[in-house]
């Protein structure tokens, strides 16, 4: 699966459907979440699916009571656990086992577990279960092989591919679509001594999973939909497939045996559609802008192309490339971002305009679970691999994270950190604000946090709060803290508040000197905060490391670092709050200037705003990290959409106040329905929507007048469709011009054809697209001068998947 730097993000609207559990009657709670029994020896389980309508790519919460504790209640998975994986299939009863993803997942030693729990496999040694049809025996296709003496697997029976033979076994548990860097499957999930359990669920659609096909769209009439999928539980007891007891031993057979597999919980999960949803012919307007509005334009898309309405693509950019496009495109669309142009860089023949639209935040999320060790007491190995919700972080333990100060940030030699603590969980000052997690982290080294590469505001945002605190600054510069930990001196005395993070430590191991594994490799950058917080949520570090399997010469050669096993996950990311949200992620509580710990909630979110000031540009707040109101979330951030209406048609116009309207209207409801205001973000407070109101009037006014500066050199308006002339809009290193510079001028009011009003079938989607888009991202990254930020060396990784529906994937 490809990973986008950038991409254009369109989510289509998704009709609601019903569910259909396979096993037992279903009963819907609050929303779309479902409760679903269990049957035979697994009656008394209830589980619960936090949402089954309306998905994208995201997670869900899958909880239960009712089960047996899982054994042993430390480390492994002997009896008593849950098997979660998502299926496809048509049947209103619910999905085939053939139909299901799992058997992907790579690491099958840790935690320990029966030998076929996490395969495809149903035959095993020494066990028969006397309900599997499949069976080793001679094959009339294969007459020249034995397959008495073969290993025999459920086939996996691709979406959109003709259904195997299902009285023929697959000989291989691989498959073109089961992949074990995107397999979504959880194959052990523990039940606690309460018998309660709860696990975050990545369901996937077409886009990350074609085998599944989630989402697809289907049409009926003019309304389509996306196709349906399931998410199936198997739960494990202590008895085996034949009825042997295993209560003193361990479970070895695979869920999707045919006795284990009749005791499924299928649940219908309904998904938007991937893909256009919108009418066929509509008007393609243009948004550009940072990744802390994605999550909202994405929800509200569906809502606004409906009735006849536009189609609003965001393509995703910098700050500082968004600020270049308003002063030098002659089509600047609308533009979303957090800070303004300064005002010594506007333009008078373009007077700019803000419209509020969203109010979001930066954060540290996470998913680290308690991991004890073998000696620890009987009551703390009850809560061994319980996920941790809650975490207090300073601006000094943030800037610890984020200069390579711990040692397990670094490959190779750590002699110039040598006194400094492995991880986060080993740091004095750490533990004594977070006691919970003394002892905790016995498997995993937290080290770092996983950051994406791109320049945006909301980074600096982060280093001015950090350079608030006096105890942060003076460790950036050099100072120990009272335990004596340095900043790694490789980021000592950065140039901040930078737009980004820095990695200036590229210590490298060269066992030999024909292969170098470097700290880049094991600590990489996203390509996005969705990316990262979707690796985090997988429990992918996204980093590579040295293979098992030497290259064909015989050297070493890297290869992509396995998921963390299941009770030992352990990383942190920084993204925005809204991706936190959809990916299921616990979010720190920051220590404010007040010295209180607060988290991105809507109340943190729009507590900050209260105390936000005019900036230098009217119409646009300045965030205020410093912020000594004591319910304040520091790190909040305002998004602007800005755009020059003097260069709009009148039919951009229109439609660009319309968005403008939903946005501070229907927009600011905060829900998981299409049109609604997605968790992470706090509703506009009044003050802010009638600001976006006011504006968006005066863009469908001003669309198609044209400023003009007189000899005198001040600025004067000029009613018509005068020629606005050729622009000096931004180019690409190889001469081309980036998206929208140098555009013709319109010429009459409905605007030219193939930039206002693109039939959306005749619209190439960003990114996927051949090399020719990259290179405008290059030049878009050379614009922004953002990657020379800090110092940071650049490890940049281009590619051109799509990201598949609303952001992400």
């Amino acid at each position: 699966m490809s990973r986008a730097l950038w991409t254009v993000v369109l989510v289509l609207a998704g009709a609601v459907l019903a569910f259909a559990p396979a096993s037992a009657p279903a009963q819907e709670l609050g929303g779309s979440a479902v409760t679903v029994s269990g049957t035979g020896p697994f009656a008394d389980l209830r589980v619960t699916v936090g949402q089954t309508r309306d998905l994208i790519n995201q997670a869900i919460t899958v909880s239960w009571t009712g089960g047996a504790s899982t054994q042993p209640n430390t480390g492994q998975f002997a009896v008593n656990y849950l098997q979660i994986m998502q299926c496809w299939g048509d049947d209103a009863g619910g999905p085939k086992r053939s139909q299901c993803l799992f058997g992907g997942t790579v690491t099958q030693s840790t935690p320990a577990a029966g030998a076929w729990v996490r395969s495809r496999q149903v035959n095993y040694a020494g066990l028969v279960d006397p309900a599997e049809p499949l069976r080793p025996g001679d094959d009339p296709d294969t007459p020249d092989v034995d397959e008495s003496r073969e290993n025999v697997f459920v086939p996996f029976w691709a979406y959109g591919t003709p259904e195997p033979n299902p009285a023929k076994p697959a000989y291989t548990g691989r498959s073109d679509f089961i992949d074990a860097q995107l397999t979504n499957e959880i194959p052990l999930a523990r039940t606690r001594a309460n018998g309660a359990g709860v696990e975050s669920f990545e369901v996937q659609t077409a886009r990350q999973s074609p085998g599944l096909g989630c989402g697809e769209p289907v049409r009926s009439g003019n309304t389509t939909s996306g196709r349906s999928c399931w998410l199936v539980v198997v739960p494990r007891g202590s008895s085996e497939v034949d009825g042997s007891d295993q209560s003193a031993r361990e479970l070895v057979s695979s869920p999707l045996s045919a006795s284990n597999w009749a005791n499924r919980i299928a649940v219908r999960l309904d998904f938007q559609p991937v893909g256009s949803a919108c009418p066929l012919g509509a008007a393609e307007r243009r948004l550009l802008g940072h990744e802390l509005a994605v999550e909202a334009v994405s929800r509200w898309q569906p809502a606004l192309c409906t009735r006849g309405g536009a189609l609003f693509g965001l393509t995703q950019l910098s700050d500082d490339v968004v600020r270049n496009q308003l002063l030098q495109s002659d089509d600047p669309g609308l533009a979303m971002l957090s800070e303004p142009v300064p005002p010594d860089d506007e333009r008078p023949d373009r007077p700019l305009v803000y419209a509020p639209v969203a109010v979001s935040g930066l954060t540290v999320a996470y998913y680290i679970e308690r991991q004890v060790p073998p000696d620890a007491s009987e009551e703390d190995k009850l809560r061994d691999g319980e996920r941790f919700t809650d975490l207090k972080l300073t601006p000094r333990l943030v800037a610890k994270l984020l200069t390579q100060s711990y040692r397990g940030s670094v490959v190779g030699n750590t002699d110039h950190i040598a006194g400094n603590p492995a991880g986060l969980a080993d740091d004095p000052e750490f533990l004594d604000l977070n006691p919970s997690y003394k002892g905790s982290q016995y498997w995993t080294t937290i080290s770092d946090a996983l950051v994406a590469l791109p320049t945006q505001d909301a980074n600096a945002l982060l280093w001015r709060w950090v350079l608030g605190d006096a105890d942060a600054k003076t460790f950036l510069a050099g100072a120990p803290d009272e335990h004596g930990m340095v900043v790694n001196p490789n980021n000592k005395n950065l140039t901040l508040p930078a737009p980004t993070f820095p990695r200036n430590d590229q210590t490298c191991y060269e066992a030999d000197p024909r292969f170098r594994f470097c700290t880049l490799d094991a600590h990489p950058f996203a390509n996005d905060m969705h990316e990262a917080g979707r690796a985090i949520g997988r429990g992918d570090s996204l980093g590579r490391t040295a293979s098992g399997t030497p290259n064909p010469d015989g050297t070493p050669k890297l290869s992509k670092t396995d998921r963390q096993s299941p009770g030992r996950h352990g990383l942190l990311a920084v993204v925005d709050a809204a991706t936190a949200a959809r990916y299921g992620l616990q979010t720190a509580r920051l220590r404010n200037n007040a010295g209180t710990f607060v988290g991105p909630t809507a109340d943190g979110l729009l507590s900050s705003v209260a105390t936000m000031t005019p900036s230098s540009v009217p119409g646009v707040l300045a965030p205020n990290p410093a912020t000594t109101a004591s319910t304040a979330y520091p790190l909040t951030s305002v998004t602007y959409a800005a755009t020059a209406p003097n260069l709009l048609t009148q039919a951009a116009g229109k439609d660009y106040a319309s968005f403008l309207r939903y946005a501070a209207g229907p927009g600011q409801e905060p829900g998981l329905e299409p049109g609604q205001l997605p968790d992470g973000y706090a509703p506009l407070p009044n003050a802010l929507r009638e600001q976006t109101l006011r504006v968006a009037t005066s863009i469908e006014n001003q669309a198609w007048r044209v400023t003009a500066v007189d000899p005198a050199g001040q600025p004067g308006d000029m009613h018509g469709g005068g020629d606005l002339g050729a622009g000096t809009g931004a180019v690409g290193p190889d001469g081309v011009p980036l998206p929208g510079a140098n555009a013709p001028a319109p010429t009459q009011d409905q605007g030219p054809p193939g930039r206002d009003q693109v039939p959306v079938a005749q619209t190439r989607r960003t990114p996927a697209t051949p090399l020719g888009v990259i290179r405008y991202v290059l030049a878009a990254i050379l614009i922004g001068g953002g990657l020379a930020a800090a110092s940071s060396p650049v490890l940049v990784r281009l590619s051109t998947g799509r990201r598949g529906d609303a952001a992400g994937g």
